[in-house]
């Protein structure tokens, strides 16, 4: 198994993409406190207000999308008649690990864009090849027209991909694709799902087979695709734009928490970490360490691809049953206030979501699947976050008195969800937290975010 595998990897390495690039992070995209670090650096940088996704109002028609590619070195200058760009870049590791470099080489691409682009939502994905380094971005024109909704974009590339399958995988292919639809469900959409796909091979068989995955994967779940032609840079990548429509308010009015205000997790964390472990295990390396615990079982890991490459459309529809109808005044006590996303980020995603309502969090529980397998990980510093989890982990912020019936919710769709804390206040971003997370975060500038307590 462990000479197929390598043989796996060369073929992906050759096609010029990492396979396993995503181990020790659990991911290979920048994460989302990292990213904005980058962009605060920036002097001025006025046109940039980083969010986990982008929306404008619905008027019953789809929005027009033109999509450019650039090399990482060019800079955004085009006077497009649009109201939203969303954009995604691959840039090489060592670019990635310099926040200096990095907030030099964002404010090169973006920096130059017209004003009324707005920079909300971009991704960074990394690699270790330097000619598979790109920029896309997407140019949203909106129509006018009656308001019925919102809808809602989000960007995304294939965070890591199964290296025990082929790169023509529908599995890697659904990854990609289902990684842009998450966000969306948890915004409470639930209608008018489409997406682009964000694709590329250095041969027209490959390109061929992921086209044929691209449409095989929106059949599957009655979306609309729109094929917008590969990259035609001739290294392999996956990824996708995706919108879909919500007749609801959205659920992200940080601006209304309140103190007494309970945290909702939708499912544990730590569920990506079994994952590391067992292609770890795979590839031969560091045996000698993983011979000190069990291995992980393989219907361990089929259960995490499952979750990676089916988007539980279930998810959106609880989200949206307990949000206002769209122009109605929301009402704390019968509707969401706001959602925040947790996925690769794992726990850093409660610090994020308390610089974004500028409250400070108390938790009281940080609820680890596998936890052994996780304090294992981080003893031995194979994952830098072994709270990193798949699709369907995400935060909820309600009154106490909605809680119940969220919960119960989420549960009858095999969610596993629990209240793991409360807002404490609103004078000041802070995460408190047990020191417990110490022995599940091997990373020390993610432990150093957090207030901890005995």
């Amino acid at each position: 198994m462990t000479h197929d595998l390598w043989q796996n990897i060369f073929k992906y390495q050759n096609l010029g993409f990492d396979p396993i690039g995503w181990i020790s992070n659990c991911s290979n995209e920048v994460d989302f406190f990292s990213l904005e670090k980058s962009f605060e650096k920036i002097k001025h940088n006025s046109w940039v207000a980083l969010s986990w996704f982008d929306s404008f109002q619905y008027s019953g028609k789809s929005p027009d999308i033109t999509r450019r590619i650039y090399t990482v070195k060019e800079s955004i200058s085009e006077d497009l008649k649009n109201k939203k760009i969303v954009s995604l870049m691959r840039i090489h590791n060592e670019v990635a690990e310099d926040e200096q470099n990095l907030s030099h080489l964002l404010d090169n691409f973006y920096g130059k864009k017209p004003p009324k682009h707005q920079l909300k939502r971009v991704v960074l994905s990394t690699t270790s090849q330097f000619e598979s380094q790109f920029g896309l971005v997407d140019y949203i024109d909106t129509h006018r027209g009656n308001k019925l909704g919102y809808t809602a974009v989000n960007i995304s590339s294939g965070k890591l991909i199964d290296p025990d399958e082929e790169p023509d995988s529908m599995i890697n292919t659904s990854i990609a694709l289902s990684s842009a639809i998450e966000n969306l469900l948890l915004l409470g959409c639930t209608s008018g799902f489409r997406i682009l796909p964000i694709y590329d091979a250095p041969d027209e068989n490959l390109l061929d087979s992921i086209r044929t995955n691209n449409d095989k994967f929106a059949a599957k779940y009655n979306l609309l695709l729109d094929d917008y032609s590969s990259l035609k840079l001739g290294k392999l990548f996956y990824g996708a734009t995706a919108y879909a429509h919500s007749t609801k308010e959205l659920p992200t009015r940080y601006d209304l928490i309140q103190p007494g205000m309970v945290l909702i997790l939708t499912d544990k964390f730590g569920s990506l970490t079994p994952l590391s472990i067992y292609t770890i295990s795979q590839i031969g390396e560091m045996n000698s360490i993983l011979s000190k615990h069990e291995p992980v079982e393989s219907s361990i890991k089929d259960e995490i691809i499952r979750s990676l490459t089916q988007p539980r459309f279930s998810l959106g529809k609880i989200i949206s049953k307990y949000c206002a109808d769209f122009g109605n005044e929301i009402d704390a006590k019968e509707n969401i206030i706001s959602v925040y996303p947790v996925g690769s980020d794992g726990i850093v995603a409660l610090v994020n979501l308390s610089r974004m309502s500028k409250a400070h969090f108390k938790v009281n529980e940080v609820p680890i699947k596998h936890e052994e397998l996780a304090r294992f990980a981080t003893d031995e510093f194979l994952v830098s976050n072994s709270t990193a989890a798949t699709n369907g982990c995400h935060l909820i912020v309600t009154s106490e008195e909605l809680a119940p019936l969220i919960l119960e919710d989420l549960k009858k769709h095999n969610f596993n969800p629990q209240i793991i804390g409360f807002v404490n206040d609103r004078e000041r971003s802070m995460v408190t937290i047990n020191n417990s997370i110490n022995k599940f975060v091997a990373a020390k500038h993610i432990t150093s975010l957090f207030n901890t307590s005995s």
